[in-house]
């Protein structure tokens, strides 16, 4: 019982992981899109390459948004930080996402607190024409604000490729399946890449789509969520097509590297996949069915009476 509760625990701490880190990515990024938007605006207005622009207090501090890069680092970076170090980081050792988490953090922190400088102290010296300071104010800014928002997208570059390196270690925990199922709708899901939901499958899954409908909707079916289980099939019965594609494609390539041509090592061939989604539709479709019949029945009676 313990060694289970332990199993629920660590699962629970590893979707937390994935979710804390694409609601910080799409964060982040949604914050560095504004930021370059603006340069550009100033460098298209002054026809000034941005690396030589020189903005006025106002127009630096406005570059950035405090209370945003607050919430990225105290809302979502922080329960990242310490979720990583729980789950990846022992003695001697940890995961190089627990290494790029951490960095993050520290330059967030950094251009948090270079910001702050900007929109509180540059104005001060301004009013008090103290020239010497607010220009080492706004030339450390001017160097700091691009050198840290690149840092830091360059880290959250490398720390989503780790995180997809993770993920089809992960799919076989039914917590995590079922979470990225049921918040697919959510933006942190849908922005985190294109195709949402499917491209997080595409990193967990050989077969991509197909299998995580199909895991998913294992999961719900054998925990009797039938309701539930019936929309997952359905949705792993519409990407058959495309798995079917995709597999050709794997058996060609393990040809090609001098595998066997018998399919070993492998995903399981769609076409008996979607034989299997087939039945379990029509045992669920079944069971409803009969659940209708008993609950006229019931009604008919109860009028009857």
């Amino acid at each position: 019982m313990k060694a289970q509760n332990n199993l629920q625990i660590q699962a629970h701490r590893t979707w937390s992981i994935i979710r804390y880190f694409y609601l910080a990515h799409v964060h982040f990024r949604s914050e560095y899109e504004r930021y370059d938007k603006k340069v550009m605006s100033y460098s298209r207005a002054s026809g000034i390459e941005r690396e030589l622009l020189r903005l006025n207090t106002e127009e630096l501090a406005g570059l950035l948004e405090f209370k945003s890069l607050e919430s990225l680092r105290d809302d979502y970076i922080q329960e990242l930080k310490d979720l990583c170090h729980d789950v990846f980081r022992t003695a001697d050792r940890t995961d190089p996402l627990d290494r790029y988490v951490s960095d993050i953090f520290h330059e967030i922190s950094i251009l948090k607190e270079e910001h702050y400088t900007v929109k509180t102290y540059a104005p001060q010296y301004e009013r008090d024409s103290d020239e010497v300071e607010l220009k080492f104010i706004l030339d450390d800014a001017h160097t700091v604000f691009p050198k840290k928002m690149t840092q830091i997208r360059y880290l959250f570059g490398k720390a989503r490729e780790r995180m997809e390196k993770i993920l089809p270690t992960v799919r076989s925990m039914p917590i995590v399946v079922r979470s990225l199922y049921l918040h697919r709708n959510e933006d942190f899901i849908r922005s985190a890449y294109p195709k949402g939901l499917k491209a997080f499958y595409s990193h967990m899954y050989p077969l991509g789509a197909f299998e995580g409908y199909y895991q998913v909707a294992q999961s719900f079916y054998h925990s009797s969520f039938f309701r539930e289980a019936l929309k997952a099939f359905r949705l792993a019965e519409n990407e058959y097509q495309a798995a079917s594609g995709l597999y050709k494609e794997l058996l060609k390539s393990e040809k090609r590297a001098g595998g066997s041509s018998d399919g070993e090592g492998l995903p399981r061939e769609p076409r008996w996949t979607i034989r299997s989604i087939r039945a379990k539709i029509g045992r669920i479709q079944k069971r409803q069915a009969e659940k209708r019949k008993v609950s006229v029945s019931l009604k008919r009676f109860g009028s009857g009476k």
